[in-house]
């Protein structure tokens, strides 16, 4: 199978084609398209979309890098939906326990709590799926804090469908860290609601014994 294919000058027209080899690591693989492979690099893919894989299906333009190459320009992928497996979604209902069995303590009707958490979680949904818009189309980005303020706001199991199934925010480390952090804050917070606080009062007693061992050090006055 040749890997030259198309023409040797640039081409404004989008062509289709499906990546058949991909080094993730290094960054740069091949789209096969007419029986024939061009060269792909990750910097020429459109910003805001996920890492590619094997098999995914991707409109490009045919052009030419620095060395005068064939390659892919303004790569996108063609079907950019994902799907929340088996192993996410036990996750999610497996995450969601706390929570729910939390809200029968509350001084609020459970379906009241649930309802709250469905509508947050839905509004969450739709700003992941715009900014995942926003991100193909190279447009003004929704602020990473917006997103994690919605999370808070009890958005987060919207916002870990939206991942799976836009493929959003889910490789980035930094935001990940955020976002599982306000995932085990409302573990914990639920945990603490049904135990009747008292895993705060043995978090708070172990912070005050802490501050009370520690040396008191004082500059003596000239």
């Amino acid at each position: 199978m040749r890997d030259e294919p198309f023409q040797k000058s640039q081409s404004s027209s989008p062509q289709v084609g499906k990546i058949v080899k991909w080094e993730d690591g290094k960054g740069f693989g091949w789209i096969e398209t007419g029986g024939a492979r061009v060269f792909a690099h990750i910097k020429d893919f459109k910003r805001g979309q996920h890492r590619p894989q094997v098999g995914e299906e991707v409109r490009f333009i045919a052009g030419v890098d620095a060395q005068g190459r064939n390659c892919a320009k303004q790569t996108i992928f063609v079907k950019s939906r994902g799907r929340v497996g088996i192993g996410s979604c036990l996750l999610l209902c497996g995450l969601l326990v706390l929570p729910l069995l939390a809200m029968l303590w509350l001084p609020v009707a459970w379906w009241m709590g649930a309802g709250a958490m469905t509508l947050v979680s839905a509004i969450t949904y739709r700003i992941y799926a715009d900014d995942k818009q926003r991100a193909v189309n190279s447009g003004w980005r929704v602020p990473e804090s917006t997103l994690h303020v919605a999370e808070l706001l009890g958005g987060w199991p919207g916002a870990f469908i939206a991942q799976r199934l836009l493929r959003h925010k889910c490789s980035k480390l930094s935001y990940q860290v955020v976002f599982w952090g306000i995932v085990m804050l409302f573990q914990y917070v639920a945990a603490d609601v049904i135990l009747e606080q008292k895993l705060s009062r043995a978090v708070m007693k172990a912070v005050i014994a802490v501050f009370m061992e520690l040396p008191l050090q004082f500059s003596p006055s000239p």
